[in-house]
Parts: structure tokens; C-alpha cells; sequence
């Protein structure tokens, strides 16, 4: 076993041993923080149009009379 892991003798070798696992750390936090959620789907057609087109799904006011 311990020849699977002679070549972290080289300081090089442990030093990008080390950036690789800082690396793996930082992107499974990165996975946790806004990955982890599933996004709810829903029907946001009428939103989005609302949005693009500037319409409202409201009913107008009635003038004052």
C-alpha cells in the first residue's frame, strides 16, 4: 500500500496533492451551498409576460365617477 503513495515524497507532487484537494473541498461546498435544492417548476408564463411585455394580470381601475 504504501508504494500507491511514494510519489508524494516529491514536494511537487504533494503540492498539487494538496491544491487538488483544497480545490475538491471548495467545489463540494460550492455544490452544497447552491446546488443542493432542487428549483421548484411551476407555470410562471403569465410572470414572465408581465415582465417582457409590461402587462398586468390585474383588472384596471374603474375611473372615478
Amino acid at each position: 500500500m504504501a508504494a500507491h503513495f511514494a510519489f508524494l515524497k516529491k514536494p511537487l507532487a504533494r503540492e498539487i496533492a494538496v491544491i487538488l484537494l483544497a480545490k475538491l473541498v471548495l467545489l463540494m461546498g460550492i455544490h452544497a451551498l447552491w446546488f443542493s435544492t432542487p428549483a421548484t417548476l411551476k407555470d410562471e408564463r403569465a410572470t414572465i409576460g408581465q415582465h417582457l411585455l409590461g402587462t398586468s394580470t390585474a383588472l384596471p381601475e374603474k375611473p372615478p365617477q
